[in-house]
């Protein structure tokens, strides 16, 4: 699809998504993620029981 990297956000909560969330243009973490994700996050999102990431997609894109 030729999309870059950096034009990629991405939503992680745990060890798993650490790399994912470093190289997106945007990482965005769920606020129950563990701390380490959190750390890297652009932003943190309500949590994912919580319907953060359809409130991130919401303010984000538009």
């Amino acid at each position: 699809m030729n999309i870059n990297i950096k034009d990629v956000i991405s939503f992680g909560d745990n060890y798993n998504d650490i790399e994912m969330i470093k190289h997106s243009g945007m990482g965005i973490a769920v606020e129950n993620a563990v701390h380490e994700v959190k750390m890297l996050a652009d932003d943190i999102t309500a949590k994912n029981t919580e319907d953060g990431v359809a409130k991130a997609l919401d303010k984000y894109i538009k």
